[in-house]
């Protein structure tokens, strides 16, 4: 909607982009009517207490990131059998908690920020290639 609106009226655009609490905060400092400033700091308290809420849950984008994760045709994030049991650092270290316990990720709350990727593919960090390269040594 934004996309067609910035094509079509930039009055139309001018509206929809006030859903954008960032403009209140960031570009605005606060110095604006009342709702806005209400609005842009419900937004701050929910991101206290849901990492990234906004972007998560409201924003288009965001959005779109969760429904390609749910209309996915396969796992694209490479995943050992170790991951999830016993090792957890994936888990640990994802910020979104998109990882479960078994270590599945749930791709409709993953933002592809690819730390997971990172560990999995560092012998340095990730916990079953550093058990198999002491196994190996001795």
């Amino acid at each position: 909607a934004l996309g067609a609106a910035a094509v079509t009226s930039a009055a139309a655009m001018d509206a929809m982009v006030e859903v954008e609490p960032f403009k209140t905060a960031i570009t605005m400092g606060f110095a604006r009517e009342w709702p806005y400033a209400l609005y842009a700091l419900g937004w701050l308290a929910l991101g206290m207490a849901a990492f990234k809420g906004f972007c998560r849950y409201v924003c288009p984008l965001g959005a779109l990131l969760a429904l390609g994760g749910l209309l996915r045709r396969r796992d694209w994030i490479a995943r050992r059998p170790a991951c999830g049991a016993p090792c957890q650092l994936c888990r640990a270290r994802c910020a979104y908690q998109a990882i479960t316990p078994d270590g599945a990720i749930q791709y409709d709350e993953c933002f592809q920020c690819l730390d997971c990727v990172t560990i999995h593919d560092d012998p340095k960090q990730c916990v079953p290639l550093i058990l198999a390269d002491k196994r190996r040594r001795r």
